[in-house]
């Protein structure tokens, strides 16, 4: 343990009244080399990524850093006795011996809370080679975009930013990026897949610096699983689709206006079509414009309208003895209503998956 006596002992020489700023400030200003940048490997790994909100625009992140830099200073001759030469600390000396030497702080960019660390650990070698691991969770918030909804393609951006040196002081280099599994896909929770992944280092600009802040940003893109749009969307506005299709088979007029199961079974259609509408619109986030679902939902509201009001003016045209043009609308309504209806959905999707949402 001479490398943790060594530290103490430079620690205990300085005069707390002539050195306080100093000893308070040391990790971030005491960098192995104050001529060049400090070049820090960094490795990480996605455990689990759960609980993707997009009414919060957040997801729930567990992940792996492990940073490794040279720092000769910290170098120290091992006790020959000694099988492992390299000196590890954990729990609460984590704490202390990081106070007491350089050591490269980060960040989570977008994290909602401070991450909340489950298990870190510090590795010096003899060469004065530092190893910092560390476990955590953290909740990140993503920039969610609705406009296909359910159609959802969402990048998660998880980026692991230098918290105190900017880009003279620290660069990072970026080793290793992966998933504990050979299949990414595995290690998401819920109704979505992973399309592509993408790690790189970059820049990240602040007002405090004029080089920048050495940056990783890992993007994860996602989407939606092809049987939750089939159940959740597309099934259920197939049946409300067939149902009013169907009661457009149903002669108005051989029943009491007020009693006929063609007004009452359209009726009950709107209702039913804006209560899976008002269902759906608590898993996207309140936005400012109009989104597929929004879109997909009024034309079969107005499908629906339109079926009600032609059945209406059927049950008049029979009451006031029309008994000719009754038929003839309703022979020539149920035979287009299913094209009119498929027609613009077809086009309404259309439209949004052709359209620029990015411009």
């Amino acid at each position: 343990m001479e490398i943790v006596s060594q530290i103490t002992e430079q620690f205990a020489q300085t005069k707390p009244a002539d050195n306080f700023l100093q000893a308070e400030l040391s990790n971030s200003t005491r960098q192995p080399s104050p001529y060049k940048p400090t070049i820090v490997f960094v490795y990480v790994a996605l455990n689990t990524i759960s609980q993707i909100s997009l009414p919060d625009k957040t997801y729930n992140i567990a992940a792996e850093v492990l940073l490794e830099w040279q720092d000769g200073r910290l170098g120290f001759t091992p006790n020959s006795k000694e099988t492992n030469a390299s000196l590890k600390f954990n729990g609460d000396d984590v704490k202390s011996i990081l106070g007491k030497i350089w050591s490269p702080s980060f960040t989570i960019g977008h994290e909602i809370q401070p991450r909340e660390i489950q298990n870190r650990s510090v590795y010096v070698a003899p060469n004065g080679w530092v190893r910092v691991y560390e476990q955590f969770n953290d909740i990140v918030k993503f920039d969610a975009d609705v406009h296909t909804f359910p159609f959802c393609n969402e990048t998660l951006t998880l980026a692991i930013d230098s918290a105190l040196d900017d880009r003279s002081n620290v660069t990072f280099d970026l080793q290793e990026f992966k998933f504990p599994s050979p299949d990414p896909s595995k290690q998401i929770i819920g109704r979505w897949l992973i399309k592509n992944i993408d790690a790189r280092t970059q820049g990240l600009n602040r007002l405090d610096s004029k080089l920048g802040f050495p940056e990783i940003v890992v993007s994860i893109d996602v989407q939606h699983k092809p049987q939750y749009i089939i159940f959740n969307f597309f099934l259920p506005l197939f049946i409300i689709f067939v149902a009013s299709a169907a009661v457009t088979w149903i002669d108005p007029a051989k029943t009491a206006s007020y009693a006929s199961p063609r007004l009452g079974g359209t009726l009950t259609l709107i209702l039913t079509t804006i209560a899976l509408k008002l269902s759906l619109a608590k898993e996207i986030p309140a936005v400012n414009y109009i989104t597929l679902t929004d879109a997909v939902f009024g034309i079969t509201v107005f499908a629906l309208l339109l079926s009600l009001i032609t059945s209406s003016t059927i049950v008049y045209l029979n009451e006031t003895k029309q008994e000719m043009l009754y038929k003839r609308i309703n022979v020539t309504f149920r035979k287009i209503y299913p094209f009119l209806y498929v027609g613009c959905m077809a086009g309404i999707v259309l439209f949004f998956f052709t359209v620029n949402w990015n411009l």
